[in-house]
This record gives C-alpha cells, sequence and structure tokens, in this order.
C-alpha cells in the first residue's frame, strides 16, 4: 500500500488584521466554528514596536544634535517613510479541502501539524518578531495567518535594531548574492522544508500539486508538437533504413537521408541555443531598478512579460535579470506618458467602488469587471486596463483600499450601510419613511449601474457614505426631524410661517435704513468735503 500524500501551502499575503482577528467577518467564514480559533498571540501592533524599538530609538535620538534628524514615534516613521512595510504575514496550509476540508480524515492531523509549525517558528527564526497568529478553524480548511516585524540587529547607521526583511533574513544565514527576492526564495524553501519534515513525522508524503510548467502560446505549442511529430517520423523511417545495406539504397533515398540529416542537425542546432540559454538564465543575478512612476512601472513589465524575461515586481522596483536589462531599457525608451492617466484611475476605482455593492468576493468583482470590458492581469500584483486605455494599472497603484485583503473587507461591510436603512424604514413613521425607501432605492440604482452618483468628497474613495444625493436625502430627514414633521400638511404651515418672519424682518431692515437714509447722505457730503482739502493741502506742498 502506497504511503499517503498531502500538498503545503505557504505564501506571504497581505496581511489584514482585521480578518484574521475576526472583527471583520467574510462570507467564507462559519460563523458558528469560528470560537474554534485559535489565537497564539495578539498584541496592539503600535505597542509592539515600542517593545521592539523603543530602547534603541531613544538611543538613536540621544546622539542627534539636530532636532529635524530624531524620530518621535518609529512606526509612523515606517509608515510614511514608503521604504518599508509595517509587517509581513505568511499564510501556512497542510492539504486542501479535499483531503483536510471540515468533518475529513486529516482534519485533526492538520491542525496537529500547523500547531508543531507555529510553535517553533520563532526558534527557527529569531529576527521575525510575530506580534499576531491565529489558526482560522472556521473556514474550508484549517490555516495559520502569522503576522511578524522583521527585525535586523547588525546596522552601522541609524537605529541599532531596525525593520529590514533583508536585513533580518541575511542575519539568518539567507544571503544571496540576488538580492532580497532570493532571499526570500531561500528563506521561503526553508520553511517548504520543515513543513515536510512534519509532513514525514505523520507518515506522510509531499504532494506538489502545483508544479510549474511552461506557458506556450497555441501557436508555439502546435510548433512544437508539429517538430516532435517530425522527429519521430524520421526516426522510424531511419530505422527502416537501417534494415537495408547501403548498396541497395535508391538515389531518392539517399537524397531523402542527407535532408533528414540536415534537419536534425538544424534541430540539435536549436536545443543547443535553448540550453545556452537557459543556462545563461539561471546564473544570471536579479539587480534591483527603481522605477518611481507607477504607469511606467507597469508599461516596462508588459514589455518583459511579452519578451518573455522574467522579473519579480515590487512596490516600486523592479528585479530584473542582468541578461534583461537591456531589453528593459529599450523598452524604457519607447515609453510616453498617458496624458490622462489620472481619469483613467479615477475612473477604475469608481468603478470598483461600486462594484463592491454587488460582488461576493474579489474574484467576483474581478469577473464583473470582465462583464464591463475590462482585461484582468493575475500574478503577485492584480492589474487591470479600462475599456478603450492603452495600459494596466495595477490595483495596489489605486491605494490601499484596493488591495485585495482590503477590497475582501470592503466587500464583507458592502451591506452595512442598507441594513441601516431598512431598520429606519420598519422603525420610522410614514412621512419619515418615504424618504428612506427613496435612500433605498437610490443604493440600488447605483449598484446596478441606473444612477450614476456623485461625490462629496472627490478625493475619498466612493461609498454611500460620500454620495451627494443619499447627503441630500439625510439633510431633508434631519429637518424632518429637527421640526418634528409628520404630515406635508405640518410642512407647508412650517413653511408660511417662515416666509411671514423673513417678511417682518426685511420690513424692519427698511425702517432702520430711512432712519438713517439723512445721516447717510451728510457723512457723504463730508467726505467729499475732506477729500477736496486734502488734495488742495497736497497741491500747496
Amino acid at each position: 500500500m502506497s504511503e499517503q500524500k498531502m500538498s503545503i501551502s505557504f505564501r506571504v499575503d497581505d496581511g489584514v488584521i482585521e480578518h484574521n482577528n475576526r472583527t471583520v467577518i467574510a462570507k467564507n467564514v462559519d460563523i458558528s466554528r469560528t470560537e474554534d480559533n485559535i489565537t497564539y498571540i495578539n498584541t496592539d501592533i503600535r505597542d509592539f514596536y515600542n517593545q521592539i524599538f523603543g530602547e534603541a530609538l531613544s538611543e538613536y535620538n540621544s546622539h542627534q544634535k539636530r532636532a529635524d534628524r530624531k524620530i518621535t514615534d518609529y512606526y509612523e516613521h515606517i509608515k510614511n517613510s514608503g521604504k518599508g512595510k509595517l509587517f509581513y504575514e505568511i499564510v501556512v496550509q497542510f492539504g486542501d479541502i479535499n483531503d483536510c476540508g471540515v468533518g475529513s480524515r486529516n482534519w485533526e492531523t492538520a491542525k496537529i501539524m500547523l500547531n508543531v509549525y507555529m510553535q517553533e517558528f520563532e526558534k527557527r527564526n529569531p529576527n521575525l518578531k510575530v506580534f499576531n497568529a491565529v489558526m482560522h478553524l472556521d473556514e474550508s480548511t484549517p490555516h495559520l495567518h502569522i503576522d511578524f516585524v522583521p527585525v535586523a540587529r547588525r546596522n552601522k547607521k541609524g537605529l541599532s535594531l531596525k525593520n529590514s526583511m533583508s536585513g533580518a533574513l541575511r542575519e539568518q544565514g539567507f544571503s544571496s548574492s540576488s538580492r532580497m527576492q532570493n532571499e526570500w526564495t531561500a528563506w521561503s524553501e526553508s520553511e517548504r522544508s520543515y513543513m515536510e519534515q512534519i509532513l514525514h513525522k505523520h507518515s506522510l508524503l509531499r504532494d506538489d500539486k502545483n508544479i510549474h510548467r511552461e506557458h506556450l502560446s497555441v501557436e508555439e505549442y502546435k510548433e512544437r508538437a508539429h517538430r516532435a511529430e517530425e522527429l519521430h517520423r524520421i526516426q522510424t523511417r531511419i530505422t527502416e533504413l537501417k534494415k537495408k545495406s547501403t548498396e541497395e539504397y535508391s538515389a531518392e533515398e539517399i537524397t531523402l537521408i542527407k535532408n533528414q540529416n540536415d534537419f536534425l542537425r538544424s534541430e540539435i542546432t536549436k536545443r543547443n541555443e535553448t540550453i545556452s540559454a537557459l543556462t545563461e538564465q539561471v546564473g544570471a543575478k536579479f539587480v534591483p531598478v527603481d522605477i518611481f512612476n507607477e504607469d511606467k512601472l507597469q508599461y516596462i513589465a508588459d514589455g518583459l512579460t511579452s519578451a518573455k524575461i522574467p522579473f519579480v515586481a515590487e512596490s516600486s522596483t523592479l528585479y530584473i535579470p542582468d541578461y534583461g536589462l537591456k531589453t528593459a531599457s529599450a523598452i524604457s525608451s519607447h515609453y510616453k506618458p498617458t496624458v490622462n492617466t489620472t481619469t483613467i484611475r479615477e475612473s477604475i476605482a469608481f468603478d470598483i467602488d461600486r462594484l463592491i455593492y454587488s460582488s461576493e468576493c474579489v474574484e467576483d468583482l474581478l469577473n464583473k469587471l470582465k462583464e464591463r470590458g475590462y482585461e484582468v492581469k493575475y500574478g503577485k500584483y492584480i492589474a487591470v486596463k479600462a475599456p478603450n486605455a492603452e495600459r494596466f494599472v495595477r490595483l495596489k497603484s489605486l491605494g490601499e483600499d484596493y488591495l485585495p485583503k482590503q477590497l475582501e473587507k470592503r466587500i464583507a461591510e458592502r451591506d452595512k450601510f442598507a441594513n441601516i436603512v431598512r431598520k429606519k424604514i420598519n422603525d420610522s413613521g410614514d412621512f419619515d419613511r418615504k424618504i428612506y425607501v427613496s435612500v433605498l432605492e437610490t443604493t440600488v440604482a447605483v449598484k446596478q449601474f441606473r444612477l450614476t452618483p456623485r461625490k462629496i468628497y472627490p478625493k475619498k474613495i466612493y461609498s454611500y457614505y460620500n454620495d451627494e444625493n443619499i447627503k441630500y436625502l439625510a439633510e431633508q430627514l434631519k429637518t424632518i426631524s429637527e421640526f418634528s414633521f409628520t404630515s406635508s400638511e405640518s410642512v407647508y404651515a412650517k413653511a408660511q410661517e417662515l416666509q411671514r418672519t423673513i417678511s417682518e424682518n426685511c420690513k424692519h431692515r427698511i425702517r432702520i435704513l430711512n432712519r438713517y437714509k439723512h445721516s447717510y447722505s451728510v457723512l457723504k457730503s463730508w467726505r467729499r468735503l475732506m477729500r477736496g482739502l486734502l488734495r488742495g493741502i497736497m497741491w500747496i506742498i
């Protein structure tokens, strides 16, 4: 009987603490099982920063003679500098829904193995300080969310302790000439290797279900299939010819053999070239290229993809193999800024904001974008191209509110406003109920793209709380509440009362103006006299 196999999953995630700690509940969560979740540590990240870096920060500031060089809050310093992340998150899982799902025989085994992994995490990674860690047991498969701050200790400049992922990994022995991405890769493989050891201790073998295979276009696949078929035909023909003696070869067969030899020689040359190119790629060093224009970065990334040159994209950096730098430079030279980039980004963000209210999850939202004519590109960073736009735009570049985890959070809260309005409809009187119904109808029209809304605050994301039409209706409700209106008649009566008050005030102001009209004429005459005297004096001088 063969040993049982089980897959492992180790991936880096954006990290949304509210999702991990269930202050925000996503659609795929079974609330009845949330109490089964295991919380290993739950520390406020600001307090955690003070615990880790507080002493080093005080020491650093004590040596600074200039006040502008002092760092008052290291958390805010990292948050606003744009040079690093406040924290990192990994998601760890054994098996999948088929072999470790709810009710499966391996459910408990997966829990035990995850617990072993978590208990040993900081022993293996002394430079990765965990401030939040949860095992989720209220979803389809058990998994861990581990959030940590990387700490580098061997710093020649600045603080003696720093938030630095590359520095932390180097100190743990994962240094490499390919810089951060390869350090990440080496560390990730080390962690996967440890997960495999845990599997072996439970008499399980690792099952590689997601082996990477070379991606070929339809034309490339057809060409390779045709060449393979041709080679097979040639080999079969040569095998048949070998059964004959050379004297028995006809002139036609000799010509055929010569042509076949030329074909085989050509194939060997092509294979040697491929092997040479692959050898060059395997030994390549990845060089960081900083590109601070988001549109330009995406343009170069698209060009490298078309040229089939691998790369790693970070927030404002592309890690490109040294043999691809010339190609990247050539692509960069052809870049021309799109005149209406800002307008396109705003339009994409606006469409996403509205689609959130009708989406079940991020994948559903992306499918709805496709239905509206968008193109979607998946990868470490999801990118979309609007209809009639020239280029893809990474969701990340639209702001933190458009990161996948934040989108999940917003989708999870999509019905909150409408539910409040429905409750108001049930609890309100007949008169203001009509206004609440209008509010609800407005939200539905926006969600169904029958109404194009206007924002109150243009720079903020669109939501029902940032909608001019809904604000107008809300002000009507405020007025109804302020004056205790219960019917249309009471509104008309109040309007007539206010009109009378306005008329009386106008008459009072007219009487005051008439009383001081003579005095005002005298004052004007006195001013003209004084101006004349002053001009005369200036002329004499």
